[in-house]
């Protein structure tokens, strides 16, 4: 490669013009991630159709279809039959073109003493793996399922991707892939055969895998434990808020009283599903943005 040419384009990656093209590509990409979101749990191609609405049928316009713009000039409705989209598509490009940003800004902009292919290797990298990431999250929060068709292929890939993205060894990928799903298995195992009910979902443990693939083993305590934080953080106001309202009792005659079971079941919130997968996301790409901030800590926990 010229070395004039690599000299340039090592000048213009510390520019604002760039981390600019970062943002708009993070959109355009988020857009593709939103069919994937609503195609994805349906087993419908992610590639043909094209994009159209789902009341109608029409096919979106190419000039109705830019990245969050589009859903403001249009109110967040369809051209043709007047329904109404959902935010998540807006949310979701939003989101992608925020974190293609700041991707760009810490592993190419600011990651000086990198060489230049090693910096560009590691925005493609972790832009897909994020992009992974957003896809499956909002698919559990709309399921409550992790799909094999992204977790299984992504553990791989992104494993196979690591060797160009140097970002942790690969025999500490190799245990992180292995170690995340196991950790999981062992733990959901352990609940369903002593409280003889599902508290762990197994995809959670094949994104654990795949998150692990990329980032080591020494990521996967750090990212699992800034995780439940995070679950309880957001969970528990949501929870005790959607608790019902406890009845008013008669004073004709007093409620039979229930089993056990029965009243350990409507009175704990330990019973009530909450996705783990989006939290695991989360603090995967935290890991990731605020590594020079985890790294110490991991130095000091496994050396």
């Amino acid at each position: 490669m010229d070395p004039s040419f690599v000299e340039a384009l090592a000048a213009f990656v510390r520019t604002w013009p760039a981390l600019v093209f970062a943002v708009v590509f993070g959109a355009l990409w988020g857009s593709f991630f939103n069919v994937c979101i609503a195609r994805l749990p349906r087993g419908l191609s992610v590639v043909k159709p094209g994009s159209h609405c789902f009341a109608c049928g029409q096919p979106v316009k190419a000039y109705d279809n830019v990245p969050m713009l589009s859903y403001l000039w249009l109110r967040g409705r369809c051209r043709a039959c007047g329904v109404r989209f959902s935010a998540r598509y807006v949310l979701v490009e939003g989101l992608m073109a925020a974190l293609s940003g700041l991707l760009f800004w810490s592993f190419v902009m600011e990651a000086h003493s990198v060489p230049l292919p090693i910096r560009l290797a590691r925005f493609a990298v972790f832009f897909a793996f994020t992009g992974a990431l957003l896809v499956l999250s909002f698919i559990d929060l709309d399921t409550q399922r992790l799909p094999d068709a992204v977790t299984l292929p992504g553990t791989v890939v992104f494993f196979l991707a690591g060797f160009g993205a140097q970002f942790a060894p690969w025999t500490d990928r190799a245990i992180g892939l292995v170690a995340g799903y196991v950790a999981v298995r062992l733990i959901a195992d352990l609940y369903y055969y002593t409280r003889g009910r599902e508290g762990l979902g197994l995809g959670d443990g094949k994104l654990l895998s795949m998150i692990g693939a990329l980032l080591g083993w020494k990521a996967l305590p750090v990212v699992v434990f800034s995780a439940s934080l995070l679950g309880v953080a957001v969970s528990l106001p949501l929870l005790l808020r959607a608790r019902r309202t406890p009845r008013v009792e008669t004073p004709v005659a007093p409620p039979a009283p229930a089993a056990e079971d029965d009243a350990d079941e409507d009175d704990s919130l330990r019973y009530v599903q909450v996705p783990f997968g989006p939290f695991l996301a989360a603090s995967a790409v935290a890991y990731l943005l605020l590594f020079d901030l985890v790294a110490p800590l991991v130095l000091a926990w496994f050396g």
